[in-house]
């Protein structure tokens, strides 16, 4: 379970880690699981770099429900669900989501502009939470290998623009991201085609204030069997993988669970 740092790390930027969510063991054997996959399709060996040759393999997911996965799904990962977005809340998932795989790509490594996006549509509070993102770490992903960014402090900015513009719970999510993105020198900057030799070092280096909420870029490195919680509205982004191994994760949305209908509601 979070300690009040983490609690107040995922108020203050919208994510928390929970190292040693499940076993390094665990996160061996799917990782395992994974190459074994990967091979079958695509011939792509562990032992051999020379046969990595997709940078974004598919194809992965009809292996989403594996048992060998289960363990994400553990008591500490329960018991943070339970703390950041309430007991009795949130819907356990059938798995734990989507693969997220990608090899070394051999380019230079930079804060990418396209695709910043959140999972959550903009309907309900920010608070609580409508839910929360789950980055489940099956290898280590050191830095500069390809681990998802974040914004830091983006989920209190999203809720501040949302609250300023009545139309974003019923106009599509693409549109108000956009209105977002656009709304303010560093966003534009974030997303801009334009990269200026330093603005890697400026977006993730140094606190911006952008409607006076400080935000900055953060990587997502973590180790095997480690797991960070996002907020539904944290943006992110892929990230290229510039290190020497492949990075190998999975993402999964945690949604409320449904009310409960008493009898008496429905006679």
């Amino acid at each position: 379970m979070p300690s009040a740092n983490g609690f107040a790390d995922f108020e203050a930027q919208g994510f928390v880690r929970v190292p040693g969510a499940f076993s390094r063991a665990d996160a061996a054997a799917m990782e395992a699981r994974v190459w074994a996959w990967l091979e079958r399709k695509y011939g792509i060996r562990r032992e051999a770099p020379a046969t990595w040759s997709v940078t974004k393999p598919t194809g992965l997911q009809g292996m989403k429900s594996h048992a060998v996965f289960h363990a994400i799904g553990g008591e500490l990962l329960c018991a943070a669900l339970d703390a950041l977005v309430g007991a009795g809340r949130w819907q356990r998932p059938r798995d734990w989501g989507g693969f997220l795989v990608t090899f070394p790509s051999g380019k230079p490594w930079a804060v990418p502009s396209h695709v910043w996006h959140t999972d959550f549509d903009f309907r309900g509070p920010a608070d609580p939470p409508q839910g929360a993102l789950v980055f489940s770490f099956l290898s280590d992903v050191p830095p500069g290998a390809g681990g998802t960014l974040v914004v830091a402090g983006s989920h209190r900015l999203v809720a501040r623009f949302v609250a300023t513009r009545p139309s974003a719970g019923r106009e599509k999510m693409k549109v108000t991201r956009t209105a977002l993105l656009a709304s303010d020198p560093w966003l534009r900057e974030l997303t801009s085609e334009e990269h200026a030799p330093d603005r890697s070092e400026r977006l993730m280096q140094r606190h911006a204030l952008v409607a006076g909420i400080p935000v900055r870029v953060v990587e997502l490195a973590a180790g095997a069997g480690d797991v960070v919680i996002g907020h539904p509205w944290l943006l992110h982004a892929g990230a290229p993988n510039c290190g020497a191994t492949p990075r190998i994760m999975r993402v999964q949305r945690v949604r409320l669970a449904a009310p409960a209908i008493s009898v008496a509601s429905v006679m």
